[in-house]
């Protein structure tokens, strides 16, 4: 079996990976990028409004952090939001002394790229800087087990290119496989954002937090045959958001914020999934909009044609629902995205605290280059502490990991089983959950388990989508399980049977690890009261 090695490697090639391999090599390090598909693609970061959160134009830090708090419903990671506020003007700068290209506009910076990919030009600055540095990249696999121990780490990995196992070693490794959107039948994400990097860390020990606050965007095209496209916040201050009878839904559900889809994503996402729950179709109607109000900015102005033309959006109003866009939980990790496993670290969407119950809008692309940088810089720090490479024994042991290619379902049993999952986590797991619905969701996910259990690892071009699947529904149970323990709503958690927040009893984070037999074990870490 090939064996590979490098000082430090990175899982994953958004802009959070990236910017850590940016960091780690800048250090000195030897870095290894690792990821499914090539140069970004794939990627949150590519499919992103590529708005990032920031003072400046009006909009001060006090504004940025106030924004952050609030949207979090009190379970920001409070040392996260400053370091966030803080760091990231001068983190944007380092971006355009690299060539991003971008416009500036009050409380955002938005890199010029085009829909659908408004982060194009984001991957392509952060791609040019880690390949003049000498950063080394591997595409076309997967991770399938990630071991750490005593300084050092090993990882059992698939290449679909190469049909083969690989070996990988390294002295640190930075966790930036992003989220779980795509566990959910409406999403925003690339396709295989099925959160299996949260599934591959807890496997290795480490203790993840707030898995049950998954964030939908609230208005995502719903056009049929077209594509679940994000429409660009403002636009719904030139228009209104209407239900099928005519209803302003801003009014029917109080959402007094504007423009809501930016500011209360979770309150919205609510009410428009509300409608649908209740036999009502929802349109975001812009006949009325005038070209110089929609084209006030760079993202919505990218849309005009998209949907002026092709559309007909100044003619017809144009149906919206929410889509599954972003996961707040993740690993739970220090200021230097450190995790409980010493030598694995975790940004951008794999880590969890820094937005609490919801994020608010551009905060992500924020978080992606300001804890990109911390953890590269952290990684690179314990990997020259510990030098010392693995052992040929050790080597092996991991490399008799791989499992066995026995056979079994039939060709198309992965991909159906996903679309199953999908399917249950829209419908019992997502915007508005409720005991019944997530203890149905339960039992259904155990029986999915089984199933993948039993397909076959025969064909070289089924290991990956099977093994990606299994990890898969270890994140998808953890989300179920946090949603059933958390006995209120709070941000983008809803719960029917519990609809108020209750700060005397939930303001705190369920956290998750493995016991010392490998069963997941939950624990209860409340908050001091909020000042008054």
């Amino acid at each position: 079996m090939e064996h590979l090695a490098a000082e430090i490697i990175v899982i994953g090639n958004g802009a959070a990976g990236l910017r850590a391999a940016i960091a780690a090599r800048e250090a000195g390090r030897d870095v290894l990028v690792l990821a499914k598909a090539p140069q970004g693609k794939g990627t949150s970061t590519l499919l992103s409004g590529g708005g990032f959160s920031t003072s400046g134009q009006g909009f001060s830090r006090a504004d940025h952090r106030a924004a952050t708090l609030a949207a979090g419903r009190g379970l920001n990671q409070l040392e996260l939001v400053e370091i966030l506020i803080d760091e990231t003007p001068a983190r944007l700068e380092e971006l355009i002394a690299w060539g991003l290209k971008a416009s500036v506009e009050p409380g955002h910076l938005l890199a010029q790229g085009r829909p659908p990919a408004w982060g194009e030009e984001i991957l392509r600055c952060l791609l040019a800087r880690a390949e003049e540095l000498g950063v080394r990249f591997l595409s076309g696999l997967m991770v399938w087990r990630l071991v750490l121990d005593q300084g050092r780490a090993g990882l059992l990995v698939y290449s679909w290119v190469r049909r083969n196992w690989l070996v990988l070693t390294a002295r640190a490794v930075v966790l930036a496989t992003g989220g779980a959107s795509a566990l959910y039948r409406r999403h925003d994400n690339p396709q295989r954002m099925l959160g299996e990097g949260y599934g591959l860390a807890l496997e290795a020990g480490a203790r993840l937090k707030g898995m049950e606050f998954a964030q939908f965007y609230p208005l995502t095209l719903a056009e049929p045959g077209r594509p679940t496209l994000l429409v660009p916040p403002s636009l719904e201050l030139s228009g209104r958001i209407i239900n099928s009878q005519g209803q302003d839904i801003h009014d029917k559900y109080g959402l007094t914020e504007r423009p809501a889809s930016l500011k209360a994503r979770d309150r919205l996402s609510q009410a428009l999934f509300r409608e649908a729950e209740e036999g009502r179709e929802t349109f975001l109607d812009l006949r009325g909009a005038t070209k110089e109000a929609w084209c006030s900015n760079y993202l919505a102005a990218s849309m005009w044609e998209v949907l002026t033309q092709k559309l007909d959006a100044l003619e017809r109003p144009l149906r919206v629902q929410p889509a599954a866009h972003f996961s707040m939980g993740g690993l739970d990790v220090d200021a230097w995205g450190q995790s409980s496993v010493p030598g694995l670290f975790a940004c951008g969407e794999s880590a969890g605290g820094l937005h609490g119950a919801n994020r608010l809008g551009g905060n992500a692309l924020s978080e992606t280059i300001v804890f990109g940088a911390r953890t590269g810089q952290a990684a690179s720090a314990w990997a020259e502490s510990n030098p010392g490479p693995p052992s040929p024994a050790w080597t092996g042991e991991l490399a008799g990991q791989v499992p066995e290619p026995t056979a079994g379902g039939s060709p198309r049993g992965a991909a159906e089983l996903r679309h199953r999952l999908r399917e249950m986590m829209w419908r019992d797991g997502g915007i508005r959950r409720d005991r019944a619905g997530l203890e149905r969701a339960l039992a259904e996910l155990a029986g999915f388990k089984e199933e993948a259990a039993g397909l076959g690892l025969d064909l070289p071009e089924r290991v990956r989508d099977v093994l990606e699947l299994r990890l898969a529904l270890i994140t998808a149970g953890l989300i179920l399980q946090a949603a059933l323990r958390r006995e209120e709503s709070r941000g983008a958690h809803f719960r029917k049977d519990f609809p108020e927040q209750d700060d005397a009893r939930w303001r705190g984070h369920w956290l998750v690890g493995l016991d010392g037999h490998g069963r997941e074990e939950w624990s209860f870490e409340p908050l001091p009261p909020a000042p008054a």
